[in-house]
């Protein structure tokens, strides 16, 4: 290793889960920035070299430790920090990769063993399975205190696999939120504190149970839950309820506008069947005609008579005098004739 700074993945707290790669740098750096609630302290003092300096990172601030990076640059150190679990889900790892290339020092960054990973297999389980869970949602594992409900309440809508780090002292509201985004009482949950360590406990329950066995165990920092129908026991057949976890209703799917993440429910329209009824064939109707009426509406209609009137010659054709009116009538039938008052 030369002069430089490694950020090791410490996996989930069993220092025979660090890698090989991470346990090598380990024995050449000299300084190890770590801290005990991340990996064993006996097994980092026998695994550094002699003279080695080790940092406890949670008695120092950031700014310190950004010393401790110039110094590396001045003398030339190989210097190691080690973070829990896998760094892929460090939130932080690009502010610190940003550090080291504003001050020139050269960084690596090796993996590790992921917390939830090692909770699963632990119990039997994969984190995805055919026709089962298809993904993986991890919520709050950068979090110190409790992470936004709301959040979790529609990543459950999902209906997959889900990693939640949160208080167990507030397993109450976690079971509301896994509720509300559709998980029934009886999805399998697995609750892992300290998972791989000597003091670890790690629980079968459900949703339904998870506030009795949070209670039982006497659980209540921060524990990692597992949610979903792929942590059915070994050996249990598959049913319809671990292949479906959540209601058909509360499926969402999320679309990416920009850079905001909107959600658009699916809503799937109910047909309702309507009833078919045979269509009534149309009645026959027979009119018979009755001659005494027939005769009687016919006399009851008035007779018209046409009267044919001579056209207005135009005035152009007369020379712009009006011409005598001249009422020639052609009647179809003789009328008796009106006296002309005088």
């Amino acid at each position: 290793m030369s002069a430089g700074i490694s950020f090791v993945g410490a996996g989930p707290g069993a220092p025979d889960l660090i890698t090989v790669r991470g346990a090598r740098r380990i024995g050449d750096a000299d300084v190890v920035l770590w801290t005990p609630s991340v990996v064993d302290g006996v097994w980092v003092r026998e695994n550094t070299k002699a003279g080695a300096e080790l940092v406890d990172t949670a008695r120092h601030a950031e700014d310190d430790l950004v010393e401790i990076y110039r110094r590396a640059v001045r003398d030339k150190l190989r210097v190691v920090r080690l973070h829990g679990g896998d760094l892929a889900t460090w939130g932080g790892l690009r502010a610190q990769l940003d550090v080291c290339a504003r001050i020139g020092l050269t960084a690596e960054v090796i993996a590790g063993v992921s917390p939830v990973s090692a909770a699963a297999v632990s119990v039997g389980a994969a984190l995805t399975e055919p026709d089962v869970a298809d993904s993986v949602i991890s919520a709050g594992q950068e979090t110190t205190g409790m992470p936004d409900l709301d959040q979790i309440k529609q990543y459950a809508q999902f209906g997959t696999t889900m990693a939640v780090l949160v208080p167990a002292a507030r397993a109450g509201e976690l079971v509301e939120a896994l509720r509300g985004g559709g998980y029934d009482d009886e999805t399998p949950v697995v609750a892992a504190y300290k998972v791989t360590w000597p003091d670890e406990t790690v629980v079968r329950t459900t949703v339904g149970d998870l506030v009795a066995t949070v209670k039982q165990h006497r659980l209540w920092r921060h524990t990692l839950f597992i949610v979903g129908g792929v942590l059915r026991p070994a050996g249990r057949t598959q049913t319809a309820a671990t292949r479906k976890t959540v209601s058909e209703g509360s499926v969402v799917r999320w679309s990416r506008n920009r850079s905001t993440w909107t959600k658009r429910a699916v809503e799937k329209p109910v047909e309702t069947p309507v009833p078919t009824q045979p269509e009534p064939k149309p009645k026959k109707v027979t009119v018979v005609a009755d001659p005494a009426k027939k005769a009687a509406a016919a006399s009851s209609m008035p007779k018209k008579t046409v009267t044919a009137q001579a056209k207005k010659p135009t005035p152009a054709k007369t020379g712009g005098k009006q011409p005598a009116r001249t009422a020639a009538k052609k009647t179809t039938r003789a009328q008796p004739q009106r006296g002309r008052r005088v």
